[in-house]
């Protein structure tokens, strides 16, 4: 593929981590990086995603013949989205799941099972499909706007992450560590499996297979991407700032509650693989440049830039602005968990409200202009 002034450019890769509704974070990234590569072709010749990244994933590929309108329509559909478009936030399901799990807890359910989830995302699905045009995904593979689409998911079955990547015959599957790759045609049920929040959300059977969010068992996010062919990799995480010193030493005389606990599970799952990756990419890169160039040639290993967007700002300030957006069977569920409060980590990756995504656009767009001539060096914007 070539860039905007028509020079040819290494492959780059772009990967969307997880992060529930953190993930509006990324659009603004994006937004900024359309208005940087300023040209509608696709910048990204492999698009990789995970949990919530998947959804973004897929749309972006879906709408590469025309990058910067696919964005718009991206930022439109999350700035609009509303909590009951991703699960059910009525009183009566709300309600019959509380005593479901209250019953299975104290008087083993009464033969009705246990239950799957706290939430159920049946609007998800439906979301999904009303606003991603699969089919294109194809025709962008076969015109060679796009060369892979990768999303990851986590099978319950085999314990192992399970990457669905769709690319033109020929790319072979992978086999690592607790890790596959596997060609074929990506559907809703795919993203619904990457983006299974694990209690959260109810598992996704896919291919008779029952699977739950991809960031659960990826324990090398940036391999999908490296074994597709990047060359480059531009990764948009949803990790905050560091927690300020002051802020650790008042949390260490204060008994951690349950909200402070599932919100430290949630950042290690979406969050610690990542970094721990990036870094160990680096130390791999500075390794290869000590070899000599014929000792080079002979490792089996490649040289890959890395260049990691995360927010700029404390997410658990911004949705403890907008948890009121939050629909109040939600806030007194998460009340009752004891996850409501306690950094505000947990209702920051369900607070899909307006309010909250729309800030965090603006955030991720920021962000990235901050960093527009270091992003744009690393995309070859001439």
């Amino acid at each position: 593929m070539t860039e905007p002034g028509g020079q040819t450019r290494s492959r780059t890769g772009l990967l969307l981590a997880g992060g529930g509704a953190r993930g509006a974070y990324q659009v603004g990234v994006l937004k900024a990086i359309a208005e940087l590569w300023g040209n509608e072709t696709n910048p990204f010749p492999v698009i990789c995603g995970v949990s919530v990244g998947s959804i973004n994933a897929v749309y972006i590929a879906s709408m590469a013949e025309r990058f910067g309108v696919g964005v718009a329509e991206l930022e439109r559909m999350w700035r609009d989205l509303r909590t009951e478009q991703v699960y059910r936030t009525d009183v009566a399901t709300v309600t019959t799941t509380a005593l479901h799990w209250l019953s299975t807890l104290t008087v083993g359910g009464f033969g009705k099972g246990n239950p799957l989830s706290l939430l159920r995302n049946g609007p998800l699905g439906d979301l999904i499909r009303r606003n991603i045009d699969f089919e294109s995904v194809n025709r962008c593979l076969t015109t060679g706007v796009l060369d892979a689409l990768a999303i990851t998911a986590s099978s319950y079955a085999s314990g192992r992450a399970m990457t669905f990547f769709q690319a033109p015959a020929g790319l072979p599957d992978w086999q690592r560590a607790r890790r596959d790759g596997v060609h074929c045609e990506i559907t809703a049920e795919h993203i619904l499996a990457s983006a299974a929040l694990p209690v959260i959300f109810p598992p996704q059977k896919v291919d008779g297979e029952y699977f739950g969010d991809g960031s659960l068992r990826l324990t090398a996010p940036l391999s999908p991407a490296i074994h597709l062919g990047a060359e480059r990799i531009l990764v948009v995480g949803t990790r905050d700032r560091r927690v300020e010193q002051e802020q650790v030493q008042a949390r260490r005389q204060r008994l951690p509650t349950l909200g402070d606990i599932a919100g430290h599970m949630m950042d290690l799952l979406f969050n610690d693989n990542l970094n721990e990756d990036v870094e160990r990419l680096r130390r791999i890169n500075h390794t290869l440049s000590l070899l000599a160039p014929g000792k080079a040639s002979e490792s089996p290993l490649r040289p890959v830039e890395v260049l990691i967007v995360q927010p700029s700002q404390d997410i658990g300030d911004i949705a403890r602005r907008h948890a009121m957006e939050i629909p109040w069977t939600i806030r007194g569920l998460l009340r009752g968990a004891g996850a409501w409060g306690a950094g505000w980590r947990v209702p920051s990756y369900l607070l899909f409200e307006p309010g909250f995504c729309g800030e965090l656009i603006d955030l991720g767009y920021q962000d990235a202009m901050m960093r527009k001539g270091e992003i744009a060096n690393f995309l070859g914007v001439p």
